[in-house]
């Protein structure tokens, strides 16, 4: 006898459909004969065991509505608390500090859309500022990179550098000793943090969800912090991703009738490591979606498009405008002059936050009393580490992760892979540069000079003593004679 009442709902409904089945094949016995007495037990027995089912699965949504409500009232009451806090904050100062966990906010559908949540709870929307709409394209995150939250102490990856390999060898002659080494990568932990001003008119009225407010707030900037980070190509100081700084390899020429071939062979230079192809992802800004949209995968013959399905070429990809930045000369993140594919096997990357969240409240500073706002300040600590730097005898070059440069074909272009670089005092830093054109001869020169800043024809740049600024222009002879140019602003600080 089965037992229902231990069952998911899945495998109830399971149960439950072939109980009907069972009944459907001897109710057409029954419209054309008697049924045989063995058969009318089991038509009785099945009857039985679809009334158990159907009374298991009424159980079981019961039991789901309930905790969905206890689930709202531990919210409501969340909620309170935390009114209740930034009212005691106002008018006792010493109370301004406190450590709390906030879970990221969501709606019923699973999505985390900042606005659908703070109109469901009832908000004034002229009451405050903050709630004006705001566009957050680009947050969308590999399904393969994992973020771990809440790691405490001092996490350590032991990472194998070499194999050993199997030897053939006569019946009785001696094995090679062969030695496995290990290296151990450390997280690299930074703290960062952001601030939430709320208008105390909304902590005054009940009607607003104060919660749901701070917590869409906190995780719309938890998001972008990473898909700025693991997106950008921008030659962080602090935590970076994989591709920061990372020079493109080869080119993706759109146009060309090439560009499933070629992405096909980008990703398979990965399986030439030892990646399984089923695990990358691939990642690119809006516009070269919609190119690849409407790109045969073979040109001039039915066969599909280059993406279709949600796929490009088969594989997972995602969609993010943070592809294509750099830091500018003043160290801010912008477009850059070119766009690019990225492709990365994200299991291969940790991002982790460190302990948990500390909250602090200044209600009281004369900065937030004369705009009437509550200040609610959150710090964390984060880390970000490429686990790919040591596997294949890398020696600290990324294995898992690779970018390439997005070029029409009925364009020739050169691209450096920065076009904003720092460069110390008596230091170098080497900025490849690639063209679309094949058998073009690339080439670089100071083009406004400042004492002891150089360039060799292998894109490195050197500087002197002398802090400034300079400008290196790279050109592309074509096998035409023509050419092409871009540009990077040096910059040597004091």
């Amino acid at each position: 006898m089965k037992d229902f009442k231990t069952m998911t709902f899945d495998e109830l409904a399971a149960a439950r459909r072939e109980a009907n089945d069972k009944l459907g094949d001897l109710y057409l016995k029954a419209a054309n004969r008697e049924l045989k007495e063995d058969e009318k037990q089991t038509e009785l027995n099945l009857s039985r065991e679809l009334k158990q089912i159907n009374e298991a699965m009424q159980t079981l949504n019961r039991e789901n509505e309930h905790e969905k409500a206890m689930g709202e009232h531990r919210q409501e009451a969340l909620g309170a608390q935390f009114r209740e806090l930034l009212k005691d904050c106002r008018t006792n100062p010493g109370k301004a500090q406190r450590e709390i966990l906030l879970a990221p906010g969501s709606n019923s559908d699973g999505s985390s859309n900042v606005t659908a949540n703070i109109e469901a709870s009832g908000a004034i929307r002229l009451t405050i500022h903050d709630l004006i709409p705001t566009l957050h394209e680009g947050l969308g995150l590999p399904e393969t990179l994992n973020i771990i939250t809440g790691v405490t102490g001092n996490e350590i990856w032991p990472v194998s550098i070499n194999d050993v390999e199997m030897e053939e060898v006569g019946e009785v002659e001696a094995l090679s000793d062969q030695v496995l080494n290990f290296a151990n990568i450390t997280p690299v932990v930074r703290r960062i943090g952001l601030t939430v001003p709320v208008s105390n008119m909304a902590i005054d009225n009940a009607a607003f969800d104060l919660m749901a407010f701070v917590q869409s707030k906190f995780e719309i900037a938890f998001r972008e912090y990473f898909a700025k980070k693991i997106y950008s190509r921008a030659e962080w100081s602090g935590n970076k991703g994989a591709f920061s700084n990372l020079a493109p390899i080869g080119v993706i020429t759109l146009g060309s009738g090439n560009e499933y071939k070629q992405i096909l062979e980008a990703v398979a230079r990965f399986s030439d490591k030892g990646f399984f192809e089923g695990e990358v992802c691939l990642s690119m800004d809006r516009v070269t979606e919609a190119q690849l949209m409407a790109t045969p995968k073979i040109k001039g013959a039915a066969g599909g498009f280059v993406i279709e399905n949600g796929r490009c070429c088969g594989y997972r990809y995602t969609v993010s405008h943070f592809v294509n930045t750099e830091l500018n000369a003043s160290g801010q993140l912008v477009a850059g002059k070119g766009r690019y594919l990225e492709i990365g096997y994200y299991e291969w990357f940790a991002a982790q936050t460190h302990g948990g969240v500390r909250l602090t409240i200044d209600a009281t500073s004369s900065s937030v009393a004369k705009r009437n706002l509550t200040s609610i300040c959150m710090n964390l600590a984060a880390s970000l580490t490429d686990l790919s730097v040591f596997i294949n005898g890398a020696g600290g070059t990324t294995q898992a992760f690779a970018c390439y440069a997005v070029m029409d074909a009925d364009t020739p272009q050169v691209l450096a892979s920065q076009h904003a670089v720092t460069v110390a005092k008596n230091g170098s830093k080497t900025v490849p540069a690639i063209c679309n054109v094949a058998g073009a001869v690339i080439t670089y020169a100071v083009t406004t000079a400042l004492s002891g800043v150089s360039v060799t024809n292998a894109g490195v740049i050197s500087a002197g003593t002398t802090a400034g600024t300079a400008v290196v222009t790279v050109t592309a002879t074509l096998p035409d004679d023509s050419t092409v140019t871009d540009t990077i602003t040096v910059t040597v600080p004091a």
